[in-house]
């Protein structure tokens, strides 16, 4: 899917209005809620009600400060950080950031120190524009321009600690690789940004960093996309993780940034040294195209994670360390390689985003595959626990502990949708509930038949978004674009609908 979270209009004859040019991709969301984005609950014991819905444009996060009536709102164009208190808008902002927000960059994702406010830190993921000031124009980032920063609290605003990593931010694939001509995308691009942090139960960093389009060792291609010499990525050079090219990973960092000596390769890191080594040192995972949900079970401590398809398989995996997520080799269960290039190579534009490397020369069966993976010493392959044979657009993601929405959801994950049902219809602007199995390694997929074999067989729709086998997944209808959900401090889950702007509460 080429990018997610696409331009929703005003109305639908202020998006039929606009150019492709100024809208083409992701995040061009406009100021007023879609005609046909009403939130509502599947489950008459549940409830949606409106938290907030004026004074916040684009909300991209919710951050409670303690408590369910004081909490930080994050908006993904203007770069700033608003706070609520008591239900009312405070004047003035807490940070400002000067951010690029063309399509999925911006300001992406904020999380707290687990000992906030006694330890005053927050992290922010964000893309940082060249000009000093917010900025929309695609070449307006520098080459590293995606930053996580960590910052102090006062107790009213925020102010800048440390720079913690800079990552992969320019996509400028419409230049022609010397030694390569012909191989050069049209237009420059800004997607696959990734930007979900969470702090994991052990205390460390978790950040999801999109692959940007790259096409490297952390996309299972040891010699690049190329042929013929010279094999490199891209006019920044690569294959390999250098600091450009660091791209389709989960990291794992300590508080203050430095690498964890007992992340997956770290001793691999070290055996390669230099900027290549310390980049897959940090590494948790690698493998992964791009997502916008991350969330620990708070029963067994495992990561779990949301990964949008280009066009067919998106996933959702349970993250285990040293994991290798498959991409570009393939998406979904390796068992459906066949059909995931069948798809990818002969519908919706018959490309993986990058045409450098097309999907025709993915392979033709499972086995050949798995053994073009390119595994650092230790790493594992895993199948996703659930995929969408086309893509549904899995997005933000929370797991529900306690019994404040009842003892049914405890234990339960909730995912979001990447578009509302305005821009795809289908299922666009759903949430969706998973129940795990009793050892909490599986999602509990007995309520269907269907999905025995963890793949919701989907149909084709030219929009995507069909929801042909999810129907007993499906709780709630109209949110939109739901970038992040959070359980509050109260056990009820706050939904952010950037395509709506407005925060929404879902209780008993």
């Amino acid at each position: 899917m080429k990018p997610l979270y696409a331009p929703l209009g005003q109305l639908r004859h202020a998006v039929a209005t606009m150019t492709a040019a100024a809208c083409a991709s992701a995040f061009c969301a406009l100021s007023s809620p879609a005609l046909a984005d009403v939130p509502a609950m599947l489950d008459p014991n549940l409830q949606v009600t409106t938290l907030i819905n004026s004074g916040i444009t684009q909300p991209i996060g919710i951050v409670f400060l303690g408590t369910v009536n004081d909490y930080l709102v994050l908006e993904k164009a203007s770069g700033q950080v608003k706070r609520v208190i008591g239900g009312v808008l405070q004047a003035g902002v807490v940070l400002d950031l000067p951010v690029n927000s063309n399509s999925e960059r911006g300001l992406l994702s904020m999380a707290l120190h687990p000992n906030f406010p006694g330890t005053p830190y927050a992290y922010i993921r964000w893309t940082e524009s060249s000009t000093g000031a917010d900025s929309t124009a695609v070449s307006d980032v520098s080459l590293l321009g995606n930053r996580l920063d960590r910052f102090i609290w006062n107790g009213l605003s925020f102010s800048l600690d440390r720079n913690l990593i800079r990552l992969r931010a320019r996509q400028t694939d419409n230049v022609a690789v010397p030694g390569h001509p012909g191989t050069n995308n049209a237009n420059e691009a800004a997607n696959h940004n990734g930007g979900v942090v969470r702090f994991g139960p052990d205390g460390k960093i978790y950040l999801f960093m999109g692959d940007q389009g790259r096409r490297g060792w952390m996309q299972n291609l040891a010699n690049g996309p190329f042929l013929t010499a010279p094999q490199v990525d891209d006019t920044f050079g690569g294959p390999a993780p250098d600091n450009a090219h660091l791209s389709g990973v989960i990291l794992r960092l300590n508080e203050d940034g430095t690498t964890p000596a007992d992340n997956p390769f770290f001793a691999a890191g070290a055996a390669i040294g230099g900027e290549v080594g310390a980049n897959i040192q940090k590494l948790y995972s690698y493998g992964h195209r791009n997502g916008f949900g991350m969330a620990f079970d708070p029963r067994s401590g495992a990561l779990w994670e949301t990964e949008n398809a280009d066009d067919a398989y998106a996933e959702l995996n349970r993250v285990v360390p040293g994991m290798n997520g498959g991409w570009i080799q393939f998406a979904g269960p390796s068992s459906r390689v066949s059909d995931w290039k069948l798809i990818e190579s002969t519908q919706f534009a018959s490309a993986l985003q990058q045409v450098r490397y097309p999907p025709t020369r993915a392979a033709y069966g499972s086995a050949a595959a798995l053994s073009r993976l390119f595994m650092l010493p230790g790493a594992v392959y895993k199948d996703p626990e659930l995929s969408w044979r086309y893509e549904i657009g899995p997005s933000g993601a929370a797991f529900v502990a306690g019994n404040a929405l009842g003892p049914e959801y405890d234990g339960s994950l909730w995912i979001g949708s990447a578009r509302s049902f305005d821009q795809v219809g289908g299922n666009g602007g759903s949430l969706y509930r998973l129940r795990l199995t009793a050892d909490r390694l599986h999602v509990d997929v007995s309520a269907d038949p269907r999905l025995a074999d963890r793949v919701a067989d989907n149909l084709f729709r030219a929009q995507k978004f069909d929801g042909t086998e999810s129907e007993t997944l499906r709780i709630g209808t109209g949110f939109g674009t739901t970038p992040d959900i959070q359980q509050g401090p109260d056990g009820n889950l706050y939904v952010v609908s950037i395509t709506q702007n407005a925060i929404y509460r879902i209780g008993r």
